[in-house]
């Protein structure tokens, strides 16, 4: 369960934070003016957090990227084209052109 501390006081205990944190591995959450404003963890979540993300990322840039081909395909064949058959050369000329 996440600790919930202002930020004045997290400023004078900061190292017994940072002990709890490492021992217990619970989060603190630090706000200013009874408003969360951030939020401190332990690294090795922080790194595991960080992998996820650019999984996400890898992922919705894969699906973009299919989706992106498909639809360049597609406006090939509409111009009279076969996409299969195309060099990269050819393809850069018809883009080029267009």
């Amino acid at each position: 369960m996440s600790k919930i501390i202002g930020v004045t006081e997290a400023r004078s205990k900061l190292k017994e934070i940072l002990d709890d944190i490492s021992r217990k591995r619970e989060p603190y959450i630090l706000t200013r003016g009874s408003k969360p404003e951030a939020v401190i963890i332990p690294y090795e979540e922080y790194l595991v957090i960080e992998e996820q993300i650019a999984k996400l990322w890898d992922e919705r840039f894969e699906i973009a990227l299919k989706k992106s081909r498909a639809f360049f395909n597609e406006w090939l064949r509409k111009k009279g084209y076969d996409p299969e058959k195309l060099t990269e050369e050819e393809v850069e000329r018809i883009i080029r052109s267009a």
